[in-house]
């Protein structure tokens, strides 16, 4: 009997049907309408699942989920009244970083050349928002929201765009940089700061973008991102890696990114032997949560 996973995010939903390892059907909705309940039930149709495993993008505590960038809220045992079945549900950073231990070498290229080893990882990606967990050398997760720590400027143009970013928030998060929303208020930024480029619509008008503001986001985004994952490096020592997932870095060029990753003064010689993984299977999410539904049974 199959096993549904879902990776649910503040933008769309991605549902899949595993059997065996197998993927049945894979299906994209957008997150929209009164709650989970009825895109879940579309998708199954008439299919019965053994168990399901939801991963969230937000906080999950004693099985009940709310979307940081959202407004779905729901607990575990109403969907598991929905679908009739076992049902878990986990901060969607936990289901990822689960999913590394599913990924094939085909999945994820090295940045810096160094091949992971045994050992505890970091998995982080921006997407909506900006998810992070630790994946422990047993296989287990703690996952949490290391995306909302305070955003540390490196340098002059950094510390403009803290100003920039505090006079419109208040407080400033590392996700205010490295999210889809991020990507638009860089632009903003860069606008500001007096380069051409029109007000773009979404966050992919900025990451495929030619205009001047366009490419400095992208180029300033890439640099917070290598620059905080070099953070993590040194708090984790992370023998098994710093794996970037989420939509946003597969999109992008991250030339300049192992530089700003290795940059750490007396440590730096230390944060570049720690491997750093871009993953490029798409399916992170879902691989881990169809690990942990399977699990269930």
């Amino acid at each position: 009997m199959p096993h549904l996973a879902g990776d649910i995010g503040g933008t769309n939903c991605r549902l899949a049907l595993f059997e065996g390892g197998r993927v049945l059907r894979r299906e994209v909705v957008p997150t929209e309408g009164s709650g989970i309940v009825g895109p879940l039930r579309a998708f199954l149709g008439d299919d019965v699942v053994e168990a399901a495993c939801l991963a969230v993008a937000g906080p999950v505590v004693e099985g009940h989920a709310t979307l940081t960038n959202h407004r779905w809220s729901f607990h575990e045992d109403e969907l598991a009244e929905a679908l009739g079945c076992p049902v878990r549900v986990v901060n969607d950073f936990h289901a990822a970083a689960r999913g590394v231990l599913e990924l094939t070498d085909e999945g994820w290229r090295s940045l810096n050349g160094s091949r992971p080893a045994r050992g505890t990882a970091v998995v982080l990606g921006p997407g909506t928002g900006l998810g992070q967990a630790l994946l422990l050398e047993d296989g287990s997760v703690v996952p949490g929201e290391g995306g909302h720590v305070d955003f540390a400027p490196n340098d002059e143009e950094q510390l403009r765009l803290w100003r920039h970013l505090a006079e419109r928030y208040g407080h400033v998060s590392v996700e205010r940089v490295l999210s889809g929303r991020g990507l638009v208020d860089l632009h903003a930024f860069f606008r500001a700061e007096g380069l051409a480029g029109e007000v773009p619509s979404t966050p992919a008008d900025v990451s495929r973008g030619e205009d001047q503001a366009s490419v400095a986001a992208r180029r300033c985004f890439v640099s917070v991102l290598g620059a905080h994952a070099g953070n993590l490096a040194l708090q984790v020592l992370p023998t098994g890696g710093v794996w970037l997932c989420g939509g946003i870095p597969p999109r992008l060029d991250l030339q300049g990114i192992t530089e700003a990753f290795a940059h750490k003064g007396r440590f730096s010689e230390l944060v570049e032997r720690v491997p750093l993984v871009l993953v490029t299977d798409p399916r992170l999410g879902l691989l881990g949560a169809a690990a942990l539904a399977k699990a269930l049974v």
